[in-house]
């Protein structure tokens, strides 16, 4: 499991804005989650490998609009952080800040908007122009790789 006690925004070229939690993780949604109401769907193994989210007392928002953040109960009793309706996730594949390794997983994991909407590669699906984004890896580096669904 996984806690923040802030959203906050981060930018990136053929990405654009996707949300982030207090130590710059990305954040992501799960396409087979229920948005209104609130349903968490990754229970189990999946929850180990996208880390729910916890919800703190107070979750400050900067560049998210404080109205959208909420809260869902879990199946498992535990209150994990919502977004627009959306339960938020951390990827276990992310290991330091700016990472997008779960980018489009399986079409079904996606980096979360300050709107709640997933974050979408640029038209001609790079996602970086030049390679100079920071250092932060290629978001495919873990594409094809056994296991790795």
């Amino acid at each position: 499991m996984a806690t923040t006690s802030m959203l906050m925004t981060e930018e990136m070229e053929g990405m654009g804005t996707f949300v982030t939690d207090d130590k710059g993780m990305t954040l992501y949604r799960y396409e087979m989650d229920q948005a209104s109401p609130s349903k968490s769907m990754c229970t189990g193994d999946c929850a180990k490998t996208w880390m729910p989210v916890m919800a703190q007392d107070s979750v400050k928002a900067m560049g998210v609009e404080q109205s959208l953040v909420g809260s869902v109960d879990r199946s498992d009793g535990m209150k994990q952080l919502t977004l627009a309706g959306r339960p938020l996730y951390r990827y276990m594949g992310d290991a330091k800040a700016g990472e997008m390794k779960g980018q489009a997983k399986d079409s079904k994991w996606y980096a979360v908007t300050p709107a709640g909407d997933k974050a979408a590669m640029s038209s001609d699906g790079s996602g970086s122009s030049d390679g100079t984004s920071g250092g932060s890896g290629s978001s495919d580096d873990m594409e094809g790789m056994p296991g790795m669904s």
